[in-house]
């Protein structure tokens, strides 16, 4: 089968596609024919940073049709549709992963936006789970036109919240008005924070979703209420950075992490709400805005073009 590597981390360039074994499945497993990839942050970190062992293959999300099950695995079968999740593998003709990282497919729903529902707008699910956001409350969303900025403000405007998010392009903030973004913050020359609390007029955010980290993560703390919390899901501004943390403990700021893909292995919820968000995609109640599609032997291309700033929607590779 077809499946992409790279031998060093390093910019789209790296990356070859090669012919390798088709995986082997373990008891705990299935087997999938890949037909759609969600070309995910994740994966461009992984590009980016880390080495592939032996055997590895770059990519978190795809979704396709299942061709054989383990001996363990229990109400998924060969034909059916199965959106997919794990660290690894996604971007091949064929994937095997563990059962309980797959998600039934309706009938009808694009695989493309199948396969970007895990990730996307399961961790935006997940975030809010953490957070507990209420009808009424508002949430910062830094990072708002990103794959999961966009379904964290759909999801928030569904649940009755002020919805508030951050970028660095006018105009793809305007196109969130649209999923329900109540209010456009423009990063650059000035701080989120400064503007946020000249909009609200003092520090009354009740819950910050941050997808970016770094200098974006303090400055976005700095405007919660006191008693507010931070859900930390992004690190593309970077891994380290100091927190000062006698204005955590003055103000009773809760930082949680969020990671979900660990998640699905331990918590049913978790796989509930996954589930849940497919039959709202399919029902027309969340939207994947999409804005490329390339064919598997493009990879090099579609990593260009998810790296581009300044587009909303997310990139796919199709087999």
């Amino acid at each position: 089968m077809k499946a992409v590597t790279y031998a060093q981390p390093g910019g789209p360039e790296v990356m070859q596609l090669v012919d390798v074994a088709e995986p082997v499945i373990k008891p705990h497993e299935v087997l999938i024919a890949v037909e759609a990839i969600s070309i995910e942050g994740g994966d461009i970190i992984s590009r980016n940073s880390q080495s592939l062992q032996p055997g590895e293959y770059l990519g978190y999300s795809a979704a396709g049709t299942i061709l054989a099950t383990g001996s363990d695995v229990q109400g998924l079968a060969p034909g059916q549709k199965v959106a997919t999740f794990n660290w690894r593998g996604a971007y091949a003709e064929r994937r095997a992963v563990p059962a309980y990282n797959c998600f039934p497919v309706p009938a009808g729903l694009d695989p493309r936006v199948a396969a970007a529902i895990p990730v996307g707008p399961g961790t935006a699910a997940w975030a809010y789970h953490l957070g507990k956001l209420q009808p009424g409350q508002t949430v910062l969303i830094l990072g708002a036109a990103g794959g999961v900025g966009v379904a964290a403000v759909q999801l928030a405007s569904r649940m009755g919240a002020r919805v508030i998010g951050t970028g660095t392009r006018a105009e793809s903030l305007e196109k969130l008005r649209q999923f329900g973004l109540d209010d456009a913050i423009v990063v650059g020359e000035q701080q989120a924070g400064d503007q946020v609390r000249a909009l609200l007029g003092g520090n009354k955010v009740d819950l910050l979703i941050d997808t970016i980290g770094g200098d974006a993560l303090s400055d976005g703390v700095e405007v919660l209420r006191d008693g507010g919390t931070a859900v930390i899901i992004g690190i593309l501004a970077g891994r380290n950075h100091m927190i000062d943390t006698e204005y955590l403990l003055l103000h009773r700021i809760t930082l949680i992490g969020c990671l979900l893909g660990p998640e699905w292995g331990e918590k049913q919820i978790a796989r509930d709400l996954v589930n849940e968000l497919m039959q709202m995609a399919a029902n027309g109640e969340l939207t994947v805005p999409v804005d490329s599609t390339f064919p598997l032997e493009k990879v090099i291309e579609a990593h260009q073009r998810a790296e581009t700033r300044g587009r909303l929607g997310r990139v796919f590779m199709t087999l």
